[in-house]
């Protein structure tokens, strides 16, 4: 019987489990999914404008790294002051300020960036682009019931 178990059921055990793990995904809706590629063979683009939209890309990720890194400078900041022995509450309002104000420079950062696609593209052409870009957020969209984006998990700000 062991032998059997060895031979037969271990194995049996180990694929049933294995085997969920390499199930793919249904078929994207509506293009998303397709990843960059695919969206820009749909817009059709000329190469000079994937070389701007690349240069677009580039300046608009570089510049978000900084931004990013400020943002969460800032939120570390403000738990530091939360979990103070005695919390300051003026610092803490004022670094609420901060943080905010680093959120958005970042949203202002993202609609220049789209500003600047949105030239680059034809009517046409931007029109496709916005339809892809809703498709592909509303795939973002909520993980485990929370929203998406940056926000401070720290359920207990005022505990050591």
């Amino acid at each position: 019987m062991y032998k059997f178990t060895r031979r037969f059921i271990l194995p049996f055990l180990l694929l049933a489990f294995a085997l969920p793990t390499f199930a793919q995904r249904g078929p994207a809706k509506d293009g998303a999914g397709q990843g960059k590629e695919g969206l820009l063979q749909e817009l059709q683009l000329t190469d000079e404008q994937e070389d701007q939209m690349q240069n677009l890309r580039y300046s608009q990720e570089k510049s978000l790294i900084g931004l990013k890194a400020d943002l969460k400078t800032a939120q570390l900041d403000l738990k530091k002051l939360k979990r103070a022995d005695e919390p300051n509450k003026k610092k803490i309002h004022a670094q609420i300020e901060r943080v905010g104000k680093h959120r958005i420079a970042i949203d202002k950062a993202r609609a220049d960036h789209h500003l600047e696609v949105r030239k680059v593209l034809t009517e046409d052409q931007f029109k496709i682009f916005q339809k892809k870009m809703r498709a592909k957020a509303g795939h973002r969209g909520n993980r485990k019931g929370r929203p998406s984006g940056n926000h401070d998990h720290d359920r207990r700000p005022f505990r050591k």
